[in-house]
């Protein structure tokens, strides 16, 4: 039979059924008798006549058979607790079964790692087994045992050279760590030394890319906080608390891992640690020899500039992080940083940034936004010379920069502070009228922050915390209270030490005369509450004056 003259029959083979529409369906095939009486006499699941299987009925009796109850994952047929959102985990029956198969499967591993007198400990099946159990574990919901049987897998991985299986399961491990119910300080410690093992093991795998992102992330462990500290923590996208300073020692060190510091222009602004592509008794001399070298402003010159060997650059390019998206890590690292008030250690994560992007050999936007990125920084920490020299010598080289928006935004921001012009200022930074909107809009969201509280003057002042403010206020009361009777009418010193003690001990020189650091807080603190006029100090000294002539 010819295709054209059966139309109906391939519509429907198709499209399925004819009846709708008014289709004829005489050129449909019809089903062999066979399979109608075979319907008849076997089990249909069709049908409502057909007896179903009770959930409670006896587990011998019912077939088994796999099951998708996630995308990806496949358990024996059970009762199940299905949310609809997030992983669904056994219960009842099929739960306490597979829970017996993980200790069957703890059991043979424990065995395979036992030595006996004719055979040795296997790694290879203590790792297989050991990983089973923890599978097994994962589908009935026990955080712990699973993260404590991919730990053990991982160490007899790491036991026969298996190091990116053993990575993976580490990482797992400190996945479920985090999100575990154990105490915040069980959560670093175990989030912390489990990345680490991670990070040595990509190493080993020779993965440095990522072995130095299990490094960063092992450093963002040590900055774990509860949910709601966490959100009362963070104002304007900046943390009321400093950064921890093991976390910056982790973090710093794991940015020289993406890129060694001989190879970062702005490597004197690393905080802690020494590079490990240097010799530290050369660095020492050449410091102690070199009084020029640079402490953080005026200056971006370094001290490692012309002491690094050409076979030391060519080492450090060949430890170099070369996989895709690796300037993205570290991106992240900046924006850390930046919430912490960290800018030195941020502009020293962006130089390897730029290093990363231009060892590539393109000229991209990404390069674009980081050369803007540093720029920003260096001003940020109150260095406009660096930021001028470093514009001028390295990023106005790139032709692509030259056209650039994010050159016309730095270019605006450095002329300002030079020629401390606060309109000029304020004009290059604002995002919703000014030429710089566009430049602005692509920055981060903690970048766009540090724009707006550049001053031409000085460095960004950082945010200070709930508790340095009120240890501020209540160590200025006492001293002003004592100062304003001092003048008034000398009191005793008997009766000054029986008054009740101040929150914060402050001596008796101190409340005379206040030190200069406590001077410069209650100055920042009159000045964001407008009450720094120059008029108001005149009216106090006047009224100071007559009380000293009484």
């Amino acid at each position: 039979m010819s295709y054209k003259r059966n139309a109906n029959a391939n519509r429907d083979a198709l499209f399925g059924g004819g009846g709708s529409g008014g289709a004829s369906t005489s050129g449909a095939k019809k089903k062999p008798a066979g399979a109608a009486r075979k319907s008849t006499t076997g089990p249909s699941f069709n049908s409502l006549e057909t007896p179903v299987p009770s959930i409670t009925s006896s587990a011998s009796t019912i077939p088994t058979r796999n099951v998708n109850v996630n995308p990806g994952r496949r358990t024996n047929t059970g009762t199940t607790t299905t949310t609809g959102v997030g992983p669904s985990f056994l219960s009842g029956q099929a739960k306490i079964d597979k829970m017996k198969e993980a200790e069957e499967h703890r059991a043979k591993a424990k065995k395979a790692l036992s030595r006996t007198l004719f055979s040795s400990p296997d790694p290879i099946a203590g790792a297989m087994f050991y990983h089973r159990a923890a599978e097994a574990y994962k589908q009935c919901g026990e955080n712990r045992l699973e993260r404590l049987h991919r730990i053990a897998s991982a160490d007899c991985q790491m036991g026969h050279d298996g190091y990116a299986t053993a990575a993976q399961e580490y990482i797992r491990a400190a996945e479920l760590s985090a999100c575990s119910e154990e105490t915040l300080p069980r959560k670093k410690a175990e989030c912390t030394k489990l990345y680490s093992d991670a990070a040595k093991a990509w190493t080993e795998a020779g993965e440095p890319g990522r072995a130095g992102e299990c490094m960063l992330k092992s450093g963002y462990s040590m900055l774990m906080m509860e949910e709601e500290e966490g959100d009362n923590d963070m104002i304007g996208g900046k943390r009321l608390h400093s950064i921890d300073k093991d976390a910056l020692k982790a973090i710093e060190a794991a940015v020289e891992a993406h890129v060694p510091d001989p190879l970062n222009r702005y490597r004197q602004f690393r905080q802690s640690g020494i590079s490990a592509f240097v010799d530290p008794d050369a660095a020492a001399t050449s410091t102690s020899t070199n009084t020029t070298t640079t402490t953080g402003e005026g200056s971006s010159s370094s001290p490692l500039e012309e002491e690094v060997s050409e076979e030391t650059l060519d080492m450090c390019r060949s430890h170099m992080v070369k996989s895709s998206h690796a300037h993205e890590t570290l991106n992240k690292a900046v924006q850390k940083f930046i919430e912490y008030g960290e800018f030195k250690s941020a502009l020293y994560t962006a130089g390897a940034i730029s290093t990363l992007l231009e060892a590539d050999g393109f000229s991209t936007i990404s390069l674009s936004r980081a050369y803007c990125v540093e720029t920003i920084l260096t001003l940020a920490i109150g260095d406009v010379v660096a930021a001028d020299q470093w514009f001028l010598q390295v990023h106005l080289q790139n032709n692509i920069y030259l056209s650039s928006r994010e050159c016309k935004l730095a270019e605006d921001l450095i002329r300002a502070v030079k020629m401390r012009d606060l309109d000029d200022l304020d004009t290059a930074r604002d995002h919703v009228r000014g030429d710089n909107r566009t430049a602005l809009s692509n920055l981060d969201f903690g970048l766009r922050n540090v724009v707006a509280n550049l001053r031409i003057s000085g460095a960004v002042r950082k945010s200070k915390s709930k508790v340095a403010v009120a240890a501020a206020v209540a160590a200025a009361a006492p001293s002003a209270s004592a100062s304003a009777s001092a003048n008034r009418a000398p009191a005793p010193v008997a009766a000054v030490s029986s008054s009740p003690p101040a929150p914060t001990p402050v001596s008796a020189a101190t409340a005379a005369a206040p030190d200069d650091n406590l001077q410069d807080e209650m100055d920042d603190l009159m000045a964001d509450m407008g009450l720094d006029d120059d008029d108001d100090d005149d009216d106090d000294d006047d009224e100071y004056d007559e009380l000293a002539k009484l």
